[in-house]
């Protein structure tokens, strides 16, 4: 009788042990698309923040005569902007502000396919000044981008890097959209896809 019952338990154990394995790779597998799930979702928060923070910097040059905000907590207080919003991308949430100066150009393409119009955007990075005090701009911006430097998911005016998604007034914002959860690489890396990769828009 006891040889009996330790044949059972022994037999349940190795049920018990195999359960768990299956548990574990069912979970490995299932980590990768979650992290998909999760990046789309915040880059799905960028495009909306930085849309609704460019179309508030827009409001704010047609009521005041072109002039530039100086941050976003003004638009927040002349309710252009709901509230400050921060960079999704990053854990510190601070947005890159593009401001006049240090330009440097890129052709965005307008929707409408081969031959349409293009127009040229400006990204800038912010250049200390003598009279301003450390961390601290001078003069108005003209949009934001993120600090993020990863690869994106999405294809967002021709760019595949969330620093060089410029979210300005008056600017199209063309966005390829991605067709599917990635596959994940041996170590648990994503592959990322390249400028002028197929995307579904």
């Amino acid at each position: 009788m006891r040889s009996g019952r330790g044949g059972e338990a022994g037999y349940s154990l190795v049920a018990l042990l195999a359960a768990v394995a299956v548990m574990m790779i069912m979970l490995a597998a299932a980590v990768p698309s979650w992290r998909y799930v999760m990046r789309n979702d915040r880059e799905e928060e960028l495009i909306a923040r930085g849309g609704e923070i460019a179309d508030a910097v827009a409001r704010y040059q047609k009521r005041n005569g072109n002039a530039l905000p100086p941050s976003l907590e003004a638009l927040v207080k002349g309710k252009y902007l709901r509230r400050a919003y921060k960079d999704p991308m990053t854990k510190n949430g601070q947005w890159r502000f593009i401001r006049p100066g240090d330009a440097l150009g890129g052709a965005v393409p307008v929707p409408g396919g081969p031959g349409r119009s293009t127009v040229t955007t400006t990204t800038t990075t912010t250049r200390p000044s003598a009279f301003s005090q450390p961390g601290q701009a001078i003069g108005g911006f003209l949009g934001v981008a993120s600090t993020s430097t990863e690869r994106s998911l999405r294809v967002f005016n021709g760019r595949t890097r969330y620093n060089e998604w410029m979210f300005l007034p008056g600017q199209p914002r063309v966005v390829g959209r991605p067709i599917g959860p990635p596959l994940a690489r041996p170590g648990g890396a994503f592959p990322t896809p390249r400028p002028g990769s197929p995307t579904r828009p």
